[in-house]
């Protein structure tokens, strides 16, 4: 899978319509788009936007390693309860 793939799994994973997914990175549908076909690069703002956004793991995002999503819960002490 290719990050345009990735990029596309990812917003069906999140349930979202091109138009929801790039509205919350200022970007229009088309371009999001134009990104899942594989006609517009992913730019590495692009990157940084969607990690930030969604909370994706950049290192799947970019080069499908490790998880989909962040460990939040990373580092932190957490009992069973």
């Amino acid at each position: 899978m290719n990050i345009h793939e990735r990029l596309k799994y990812l917003r069906e994973q999140l349930n979202l319509t091109t138009r929801a997914f790039g509205a919350a990175i200022n970007m229009s549908g088309g371009a999001i788009t134009n990104m899942e076909k594989g006609t517009r690069n992913v730019t590495d703002r692009t990157i940084r936007d969607i990690c930030r956004e969604y909370r994706v793991n950049p290192d799947w995002l970019i080069q499908g390693n490790e998880t989909v999503f962040e460990d939040l819960t990373s580092g932190l002490e957490l009992d069973d309860d």
